[in-house]
């Protein structure tokens, strides 16, 4: 506010300004503030954080290790791009031995001479392949299994039954103890029966308990009281199966039916109606299939709009 005020009254066409130190002052004393602005003094950190501002360790932690550009990569063998197969694609190659003498023994007559001589070549090639000998490879004849005799048979049925039962652990083994007789005993039975801590309530003679009346030894029970001797069956199983009473009373086989009893039980006789008696009473009238519903009728058959 001081600020703005003084700018206008500058800008204003009636203000000449004064050099002097006098108007200088008056104008300090009436815009500026009344305190002069403090000087800020410079701040200086001491040793002591300068110390700890310090990095402990001053050399790198880690070494920088040269990466490698390219990645060793497997080596994948392509048999097919060579020039020339391995041993054992061309042994798997060759055809069987079996098969190359079949055609021989057939085609002899009808091919050539060279022919046969090629054909031969190549059966000797496939004889020595290490597949063709494991093909021809005959089993070694057994010899036959020698019999036990009835020595031997049971010696091995006593081995087998020995070697055949579990094996028990060793008895454990009983302590030691030392016995005595009763009657070096009987003072420390006696001062284990007597009791640790004597009280003076029981102390002294016993009273005599109550005696039963002559009259209770005589009274005998009402049948309200033996009714409530009787356990209650707290639970529905403690009072056995169910057992249903079917049984007419005898009141009922007693009971005279009043006069206004054999009015209603009497059945109503219609003496307007032709059909009284129908031979099939579901059979709907004729004159109920030809009615119509009167508007108050459709009206009442409307379901009510319930608010929802």
């Amino acid at each position: 506010m001081m600020a703005n005020s003084k700018s206008t009254i500058r800008n204003t066409f009636l203000y000449t300004p004064c050099c002097c130190p006098v108007g200088k002052k008056l104008e300090k004393q009436q815009f500026g503030c009344g305190k002069p602005a403090r000087k800020r003094k410079s701040y200086k950190t001491p040793r002591r954080i300068q110390y700890l501002a310090k990095p402990r360790k001053p050399k790198r932690k880690y070494q920088p290790q040269q990466v490698q550009q390219y990645t060793t990569q497997t080596e994948v063998s392509r048999p097919y791009d060579e020039p020339y197969a391995s041993k054992r694609l061309q042994q798997l190659a060759q055809p069987h031995v079996r098969k190359l003498v079949a055609a021989q023994e057939e085609y002899r007559r009808f091919i050539a001479r060279n022919q046969q001589e090629q054909l031969e070549k190549r059966i000797k090639k496939s004889m020595f392949t290490v597949y063709s000998r494991l093909a021809n490879v005959q089993l070694p004849d057994l010899s036959e299994l020698k019999g036990m005799t009835p020595d031997e048979w049971q010696k091995h049925r006593d081995w087998l039954a020995r070697n055949a039962q579990p094996k028990m652990p060793p008895a454990p083994e009983q302590p030691k103890r030392d016995r005595k007789p009763l009657s070096a005993l009987l003072n420390r039975i006696e001062s284990l029966a007597a009791p640790r801590f004597t009280r003076s309530k029981f102390t002294g003679k016993e009273r005599p308990l109550p005696a039963v009346s002559p009259a209770a030894t005589k009274a005998t029970p009402s049948e309200y009281v033996q009714k409530l001797a009787e356990p209650i069956a707290r639970r529905r199983r403690a009072k056995g199966p169910i057992v249903e009473d079917t049984s007419i009373p005898e009141n009922v086989l007693k009971a005279q039916a009043s006069s206004r009893i054999v009015q209603l039980a009497a059945a109503k006789h219609y003496a307007n109606v032709k059909n009284e008696y129908r031979d099939n009473p579901f059979i709907v009238e004729p004159n109920a299939l030809k009615a119509k519903a009167s508007d108050r009728i459709l009206e009442l058959a409307k379901p009510k709009k319930v608010k929802k």
